[in-house]
């Protein structure tokens, strides 16, 4: 049995289409499908019609991004409600600020001699936010660098001492507002790959492991090491939550360019997110 709960698409950081990923998806005859994409449901409806057109299950999902003490992390919400009228607006509002963003990245570049259209980046997008990898895969295609330099050379580029780095100035919801946005759209909150957290400030991991809030862990991702996971396993049995996981596939836009289904996960994570599976096949 083949399946993979967190995978990113066009529709954010990705560099993948919806139905390149139903593609191979149907390719490997997966049983169950999830697209996780950053702070929007903009390609969700399409998700689930590409689901019932190729037969494979969907949990339609967010991966939110929270901000605490100046620390970013992510959290999954699955079983998201994508029609909802309040994450529509909360998808738009942030898609318009990061392409205003990039559009600042872009005035800076053709300061600096690059002579490529703003339309000509944009193109790129294909129906999500411009993000950096993105504005670099447009940057390959005229011969400023290569495509498989692009992971490599986003804090040339954009990082705080780059030449096209724009401080980012959204403010973020915090991680009790982003539970609380989850839970009103009928999800499930799943802190993702939390070594990432830990790694970052580890009194903010313990915090958002104690909290109360979370519905589930995702343990199995290419970021957590055996370590990490059995730690996670006892977190979760002694706080009687779910375990979840995912390739975090990204298609070329990821250092570690894990394929889809790239990770070996247990069959226990296709069974607890069986309930929220659209398109079930009996």
């Amino acid at each position: 049995m083949k399946f993979d709960f967190h995978m990113h698409s066009v529709y954010s950081d990705g560099s993948s289409t919806l139905e390149e990923i139903f593609e191979i998806g149907k390719n490997l005859k997966m049983s169950a499908i999830s697209i996780t994409d950053h702070d929007t449901v903009l390609g969700l409806e399409k998700a689930v019609d590409l689901s019932k057109k190729n037969n494979i299950p969907i949990i339609p999902a967010v991966e939110f991004t929270a901000v605490e003490k100046g620390i970013k992390f992510h959290v999954l919400g699955y079983n998201i409600d994508y029609k909802s009228l309040e994450l529509i607006e909360y998808s738009k509002i942030l898609l318009n600020y990061l392409n205003n963003r990039s559009k600042e990245q872009i005035k800076l570049m053709h300061n600096n001699g690059i002579e490529i259209e703003e339309e000509e980046f944009f193109k790129e997008g294909k129906g999500g936010p411009l993000y950096r990898a993105k504005m670099l895969k447009t940057l390959s295609k005229y011969g400023y660098l290569k495509e498989e330099e692009i992971m490599m050379s986003l804090k040339a580029y954009f990082g705080k001492e780059a030449p096209y780095y724009v401080e980012d100035t959204y403010k973020y919801y915090d991680f009790q507002q982003i539970c609380e946005l989850i839970k009103r759209n009928n999800g499930i909150i799943i802190l993702a790959h939390p070594i990432k957290v830990k790694n970052k400030d580890k009194d903010l991991y313990l915090e958002i492991i104690n909290s109360g809030l979370l519905d589930g862990v995702e343990i199995y991702h290419p970021s957590n090491d055996m370590e990490i996971r059995e730690e996670l396993k006892g977190i979760a049995k002694s706080k009687d939550i779910i375990v979840t996981g995912g390739s975090d596939y990204h298609g070329i836009f990821n250092k570690l360019k894990t394929p889809i289904c790239g990770i070996d996960i247990p069959e226990e994570v296709y069974r607890n997110l069986y309930p929220y599976f659209v398109n079930k096949i009996v």
